[in-house]
């Protein structure tokens, strides 16, 4: 198991309706910009599904808006749930 500093890690959780909880788990390289963001949907005390995952956001030329992240995230919300259903029914 892999323990991470909290300068090496952010979670963020949003409310997303339906007693659902979207959360985006940020992970940073040492010099604190953010390398990968794995997003999850789910239901607190009873698990999450993961609905999304980019990497390589710390490498050169690649140019990234958290925010922007967020707004998408935001725009298709109805197909993340759809995901999450979708993994938590079996497919």
């Amino acid at each position: 198991m892999i323990k991470y500093k909290a300068s090496e890690r952010r979670v963020d959780i949003y409310d997303i309706g339906d007693g659902l909880s979207l959360m985006n788990i940020i992970l940073k390289n040492c010099d604190g910009e953010m390398m990968a963001i794995d997003t999850y949907i789910g239901i607190e005390g009873n698990g999450f599904s993961c609905v999304g995952h980019t990497e390589g956001l710390d490498q050169p030329g690649v140019i990234f808006s958290y925010a922007g992240y967020v707004r998408r995230i935001k725009a298709n919300i109805s197909i993340y749930r759809d995901i999450f259903y979708t993994n938590i029914n079996g497919g």
